[in-house]
C-alpha cells in the first residue's frame, strides 16, 4: 500500500491532481470489482487517515476500505499518519475525508481540551465504533505493585509526553488521588517502556492498546511481571467522569498470568467530516454492517463490532448519514 502523507500535508489541491493517475491503482489494491452489488453507491473519492504503516490503524483501515468499495463503488484510499491525534488535525484542515480515531481523543478535540487546549475541532462526526483499546498497566513482580494505589514512590512510566497514554495515567492516577507528585514518573514509548522494564529501571508502566499486546506478550514470557486491574469501584469511577471510556475484562489468559485483568478501554472509532453527503456516510454504515463478516475475515478486531452496540464509548455526535442508517434498524441514536 502506498503511504500518502506527503499529499496530505501539501493539501487538497496536490491530493486532487493525483486522483485520476491514482484511481486504477486503487482499485486494484482495495479489490474494487467492475460492478457492485449494494443498493447504495457512491462515485466519490475519499482519503481515510488511519495511523503508522506497520500499525493495527493501517491495517483495519484497509480492511474496511476494502469492503466499503467493493459494495460501494467509492474510491477510498488509506493513508499512513501519525495516529488519532494528527487525523483530527488533518480533518480540521479537510485534508482528509475519513478517519480512524480514539474515543478520548474524540472527547478532547470536541471540547477543546487536552491535545486540543488550543481550540476545539468539531467538524467530524461519528459513524461507528470499532475495537477496544484496553488502558494495561503492566507492573514488575520485584515491584510489590499490585494495585494502582501501590504506585506511590515508584518509578512508573505514564507515556510519551502529551500521548493518549500519558493522559490516561494522569486521569486513571486522579482517580486514585494521586498525582504524578506521588510517582517518579518517567516519559518514555511504549517500546522504551518494555526495554526499561526489563533492565529494572522503572516498577510499572501504562499502555493503551489492543488486546492482547505484542510488547506484553513478550514480557509476559520472562514470567517476571503482572498486569494489574483497575478495581470495580474505580472503574465505575472512571466511567462516569469519561464517558469516552468503556469497562473491559481480558476475554482470555493469552498473558498467561493465571488470572483475568479488568480495566477500562477507548475504542478505536471511524469518523467522517461532517460535510461529507448524508447519502455516502449511509452507504458507507451500510457496507460495513451488511458485509462485517467479510471485515472479520480480512482483520479479526472487527469481531468487537456490533449493531447490539454501535456507540460504545460515543456519547453523541453522530453523522445523520449514519444514523439513518441505525434508526431504520430501530437502534436508538445518542444525542449528546
Amino acid at each position: 500500500m502506498v503511504l500518502w502523507s506527503t499529499q496530505i500535508r501539501e493539501g487538497k489541491m496536490m491530493r486532487k491532481s493525483v486522483w485520476m493517475a491514482l484511481a486504477v491503482s486503487a482499485a486494484l489494491l482495495l479489490g474494487v470489482p467492475a460492478s457492485f452489488a449494494g443498493e447504495h453507491k457512491i462515485s466519490g473519492s475519499f482519503l481515510m487517515g488511519t495511523g503508522s504503516a506497520t500499525g493495527n490503524y493501517y491495517a483495519f483501515g484497509s480492511a474496511l476500505a476494502q469492503v466499503i468499495n467493493r459494495y460501494t463503488g467509492a474510491n477510498i484510499t488509506v493513508s499512513s499518519t501519525g495516529g488519532s491525534v494528527e487525523n483530527v488535525r488533518l480533518l480540521k484542515k479537510a485534508d482528509i475525508e475519513l478517519a480512524l480515531v480514539q474515543t478520548d481523543v474524540n472527547s478532547y478535540a470536541l471540547n477543546g481540551v487536552e491535545q486540543f487546549a488550543d481550540g476545539a475541532v468539531n467538524n467530524f462526526s461519528a459513524i461507528t465504533a470499532c475495537y477496544p483499546e484496553m488502558v494495561q498497566i503492566v507492573v514488575s513482580k520485584a515491584s510489590g505493585i499490585k494495585s494502582v494505589s501501590d504506585m506511590r514512590g515508584k518509578r512508573i512510566c505514564v507515556g510519551a509526553v502529551g500521548s493518549g497514554y500519558e493522559v490516561a495515567a494522569r486521569q486513571i492516577l486522579g482517580i486514585y488521588n494521586m498525582t504524578y507528585d506521588d510517582i517518579d514518573e518517567r516519559f518514555l514509548s511504549q517500546s522504551e517502556a518494555k526495554n526499561a522494564l526489563q533492565d529494572d529501571q522503572i516498577d510499572a508502566f501504562f499502555m493503551c492498546s489492543g488486546y492482547p499486546n505484542a510488547n506484553v506478550t513478550e514480557l509476559s514470557l520472562t514470567g517476571k511481571i503482572d498486569v494489574i486491574s483497575i478495581d470495580d469501584e474505580h472503574v465505575w469511577m472512571l466511567l462516569e467522569k469519561y464517558p469516552f471510556y468503556a469497562g473491559y475484562a481480558t476475554p482470555d489468559d493469552q498473558y498467561k498470568l493465571g488470572h483475568p485483568v479488568s480495566s477500562v478501554a477507548v475504542m478505536s472509532m471511524l469518523v467522517a467530516l461532517k460535510e461529507l453527503d448524508e447519502d455516502d456516510v449511509y452507504a458507507i454504515t451500510e457496507a460495513i454492517y451488511g458485509h462485517l463478516d467479510e471485515i472479520r475475515e480480512v482483520n479479526k478486531k472487527a469481531g468487537h463490532m456490533s449493531l447490539k452496540n454501535p456507540f460504545r464509548g460515543i456519547p453523541g455526535n453522530v453523522h445523520p448519514g449514519a444514523a439513518r442508517f441505525y434508526k431504520e434498524k430501530g437502534i436508538t441514536v445518542p444525542d449528546r
